[in-house]
This record gives structure tokens, C-alpha cells and sequence, in this order.
């Protein structure tokens, strides 16, 4: 079911695609993070916030 609220989009945006994702263990961490909570790893990349249709 589509949100259709705007505020309540913008808070779900920002709780699914603004964060790190760890290298090695894959672990979401927080977009402010230096290492990743579960290995401690300090290889992290921000996640692919690309939207559109899947082909």
C-alpha cells in the first residue's frame, strides 16, 4: 500500500536508503558510522539509493 503522506514518506525514505553497508559482513550500519557495528570493520559504503523500476 503506497504511502501517500508526505512527511511520513520522507521518514520512511530516510529510515530505508540512508545508511552503510558494511563490505565484509554486509551489516546495515548508521549513515554516520566509521565501523561497522557487528565486525568492526572500517570498509563501509553507502547504500545504492537509486529508485526506479526493477528490470
Amino acid at each position: 500500500m503506497p504511502v501517500t503522506d508526505p512527511e511520513k514518506k520522507r521518514i520512511a525514505i530516510q529510515a530505508r536508503l540512508h545508511m552503510k553497508i558494511c563490505f565484509n559482513c554486509g551489516c546495515r550500519n548508521d549513515i554516520l558510522a566509521t565501523r561497522c557495528r557487528k565486525c568492526r570493520n572500517g570498509y563501509l559504503r553507502l547504500k545504492n539509493r537509486n529508485l526506479g523500476a526493477k528490470k
